[in-house]
């Protein structure tokens, strides 16, 4: 696939999961699960070189704030949507584990956390959010605070790592999206959740 042609279908699902302009957040209750979503109108997108898959490809990282409401009781996570312009059934080549855990730096210091869930029903969201709409490949969702969230609207992480058994790779930064994060920690609540994991 040539890069031209590659930038172009990745352009086109970034677009097309950001219709909203970043002055929005969107907020919904979740008709299966009854909870109140509340989330950042366009994902930061970071990118790691796929060399093995074909010359000029990425995989990509959709990362999205995301605070459920669930009668009162606020948690905040660090949503991570994994996909790729690439069809991996045509390759043959299958997508990376999913990670145990990730790296980034937050208020200059590295930090790390753990997934909660690679599953968004498991913290009650039944409707999927911030997936795109080609090439979805999986997801991790990691419980934060309040202020993680603000530190990362502040000054977005110039690249995510992803860590686990024989697992270390480098996402970095490939489309920003300060507005948006800087509009969702605006409109947030003020509660500070149980972080799971500070190193």
């Amino acid at each position: 696939m040539s890069r031209v042609l590659h930038l172009g279908l990745a352009s086109l699902v970034l677009l097309g999961g950001c219709a909203s302009g970043p002055a929005d957040v969107h907020e919904y209750l979740d008709q299966q699960t009854a909870i109140t979503v509340k989330v950042v109108s366009a994902p930061a997108v970071y990118a790691h070189e796929a060399p093995e898959l074909a010359a000029n490809v990425r995989d990509y990282l959709s990362v999205g704030a995301v605070e459920l409401n669930n009668m009162g009781a606020h948690r905040n996570y660090l949503a991570l949507i994994a996909w790729s312009t690439i069809d991996r059934k045509r390759t043959g080549v299958p997508p990376a584990a999913l990670p145990e855990r990730i790296e980034i730096k937050l208020g200059g210091q590295d930090r790390q956390f753990e997934p909660a869930t690679h599953e968004a029903r498991s913290i009650g969201i039944g409707e999927p959010v911030l997936r795109p709409d080609l090439g979805y490949l999986g997801e991790s969702w990691y419980e934060v605070t309040t202020a993680d969230l603000r530190a990362f609207a502040a000054a977005p992480p110039e690249s995510i790592e992803l860590l686990g058994n024989e697992l270390h790779l480098t996402y970095a930064s490939w489309h920003r999206e300060d507005a948006a994060f800087q509009k969702f920690v605006e409109e947030m609540a003020n509660p500070v959740t149980t972080q799971k994991i500070n190193r």
